[in-house]
């Protein structure tokens, strides 16, 4: 499985295969690791509290704007798919290097 596994380019969209890390004492991106983007955020997974933390870190991480990050599948599950318009793809690009 390579790393670019993580993301599929679509028509209008890219969609990104997210590993979630609730309740850790930082937001950032840890990296790529099983097919999935690994991402860690400090809020709770309760009340889509860690969904919308995610999308932000995807948002900034990405250079996309928040409103453009839509959460597809997985709402209660640690394993997320995200919908980004396809201005993410440089920036997942450089991700692919991240293990």
């Amino acid at each position: 499985m390579s790393a670019a596994d993580f993301y599929s380019v679509h028509e209008t969209y890219v969609s990104v295969k997210v590993k979630a890390r609730p309740g850790t004492g930082k937001d950032a991106i840890l990296g790529v690791r099983g097919g999935e983007l690994l991402v860690a955020v400090r809020a709770v997974a309760e009340k889509g509290r860690a969904n919308e933390a995610l999308a932000r870190v995807l948002s900034a991480a990405l250079g996309v704007p928040r409103g453009e990050v839509r959460l597809k599948l997985g709402g209660s599950s640690p394993h997320k798919v995200f919908e980004l318009p396809k201005e993410a793809i440089p920036a997942l690009a450089t991700m692919e290097k991240m293990t």
